[in-house]
């Protein structure tokens, strides 16, 4: 397929580069993201970006999002063995409330629709995180359920509500 990099109204959606990992420490190294996702671990170092790094640059629909080419956050989908693909996101904390989460999500799955056999997508958000829940409903995800789920950055295990999309 190519290298990905999709144009949103105010965003754009492409691969995180070398160039971007301090950036990305700065961001997602704030406890106030890292609480936020299940799999990511506080303190976010530099060899942790770079492991990020590896694994982004193999993986197709794995981006970063850049609002006036600043790197302010991540999103990405990944296949899941029951035809579904699971979406991910996360902004840095002087992004929130601002409505680029909502759009990187709707580009996101707008880009996967049309480009891709992707139709069925899941999603889940801590249950304290409404605004993450808002984006997704926003974009047509609906509640399936709840679920524990165990977090690294906080070392405990956080309900978490599931969300698909078909």
């Amino acid at each position: 397929m190519g290298i990905i990099k999709i144009q949103t109204e105010k965003l754009v959606l492409k691969k995180l580069v070398q160039a971007d990992k301090e950036r990305l420490v700065s961001l997602i190294g704030d406890f106030m993201v890292s609480k936020t996702l299940s799999n990511v671990p506080y303190p976010y170092t530099l060899d942790d970006a770079d492991e990020w790094l590896e694994i982004v640059d193999n993986e197709e629909f794995n981006l970063s999002i850049f609002l006036n080419n600043d790197l302010i956050g991540g999103i990405g989908l990944t296949p899941l063995e029951d035809d579904f693909y699971e979406l991910g996101y996360w902004l840095g904390v002087d992004y929130w409330g601002q409505g680029y989460a909502t759009e990187s999500v709707r580009g996101l799955l707008n880009y996967a629709k049309s480009n891709t056999p992707c139709e069925k997508f899941k999603a889940n958000v801590f249950k304290e995180n409404v605004a993450s829940a808002k984006v997704l409903e926003k974009n047509g995800f609906k509640r399936v359920g709840d679920e524990e789920v165990f977090s690294i950055s906080r070392q405990e295990n956080v309900l978490s509500v599931n969300y698909e999309f078909c």
